[in-house]
């Protein structure tokens, strides 16, 4: 039961709440500070870009459509909360510095698994590197924010009693423990790159699938010389990690990537550590991250966790859970307290709510209607 993982998308969801604004044209006051309409436009265009709304995007074109109006409303019930943790962020003075920033960002990618994952997810929510740092911060910010406030440590007792009621949870699969070395390969990056190089557009699309091939096959034949290394002294498999892998996060301890099911990994991947028995070394294993060399350094036999392995990640995922309970009653009260000033009537929440009614209102009557295929009649 991987308990910490649980509540790990908090970073997209609280972080993204945060921010600051641009010019002075406000839509929105927020205890008389401005909300302007070009930070919302940077979230709406943030947001229609995503791969959750570009399916419909035809929708989103028509600013009176209900998607265009439900967005609308998510976006300023957004930026409202963000103001007003904002505003109690700077009234107790909390910053954050680059150190732990990284290592948070350290921490996000051995929980999800590898720092290439962490580029993969970035990738598919369209989140920039430099967003990505100011979400960590803002992240931060908001956890320290909630322990200025109200302390979130559990006791012993119950993290135990969690443990005694959930015990069927702690039921675990054959797992293995194994370290990897990646060679990064991406052909359809390395592809690209190929076509931004030639500048004037001399190459066929031959040579480009030509060259491509080359450079493929140049790191295939690198990891067979990182292979050979390993297979003549597999003792020494973390230094060579520590060398040549290009997963960075795994590489600091030796290319250790702990223990995982099979749903963890890739199956590719899987199958091969799987079927290694501990200290033995894989052939090359291609997967869309790249090559991998895996050696197995332990196995466990499928069971129940005992109490003693599981009490830190139990007591970590208690105290986050108590986090976003203490969060959730502090924003209810801020909310409570502050004063919401709608500058532009079409940013106002009960005028956005009213159009989301009537436009289901009209959606229904048309549907209501609209003639169905038992009431038509054949015309003689």
């Amino acid at each position: 039961m991987k308990l910490s993982k649980v509540l790990l998308s908090g970073v997209f969801v609280l972080a993204a709440l945060t921010g600051c604004n641009i010019d002075k044209s406000a839509i929105i006051k927020v205890n008389g500070e401005p909300i302007t309409k070009s930070s919302y436009e940077e979230i709406y265009d943030r947001e229609i870009s995503s791969p959750q709304y570009k399916q419909f995007s035809g929708f989103l074109k028509d600013e009176d459509s209900i998607m265009s109006l439900m967005l609308k409303d998510r976006i300023v019930n957004e930026l409202i909360l963000k103001e007003i943790i904002n505003q109690e962020v700077e009234k107790r003075k909390i910053e954050v510095t680059e150190d732990e920033i990284q290592a948070r960002k350290n921490e996000i990618a051995e929980k999800i698994g590898s720092e290439e994952k962490v580029e993969e997810l970035l990738k598919r929510n369209n989140i920039s590197e430099k967003q990505f740092d100011k979400d960590i911060e803002n992240e931060i910010k908001i956890d320290k924010l909630i322990e200025a406030t109200q302390s979130t440590k559990v006791s012993e007792k119950e993290v135990k009693d969690f443990y005694n009621k959930n015990i069927a949870s702690f039921n675990y699969p054959e797992r293995v423990r194994a370290s990897h070395i990646l060679i990064q390969v991406n052909p359809a990056q390395i592809k690209q790159e190929i076509i931004a190089q030639d500048k004037k557009g001399e190459l066929t699309s031959d040579e480009i699938d030509k060259k491509t091939k080359e450079a493929v096959d140049n790191k295939m034949n690198f990891t067979k010389e990182v292979l050979n290394k390993v297979k003549a002294n597999p003792e020494n498999f973390a230094a060579l990690a520590k060398q040549y892998s290009d997963d960075k996060v795994s590489a600091l301890k030796g290319g250790d990537l702990g223990f995982f099911t099979r749903k963890d990994m890739v199956k590719p991947f899987a199958d091969a550590a799987f079927n290694l028995k501990p200290g033995t070394v894989s052939d090359i294993v291609v997967t869309d991250y790249g090559n991998h060399i895996i050696i197995v350094t332990d196995k466990a036999a499928a069971g129940i966790q005992p109490f003693e392995k599981m009490k830190n990640e139990i007591q970590a995922y208690l105290e986050q859970k108590k986090k976003i309970d203490v969060l959730t009653s502090l924003l209810d009260g801020l909310k409570a307290s502050a004063k919401v000033e709608f500058v532009d009537e079409n940013y106002d929440l009960k005028n956005i709510q009213n159009k989301i009614k009537e436009k289901a209102i009209e959606q229904q009557k048309i549907l209501e209607d609209k003639p169905s295929d038992t009431k038509k009649t054949d015309k003689k």
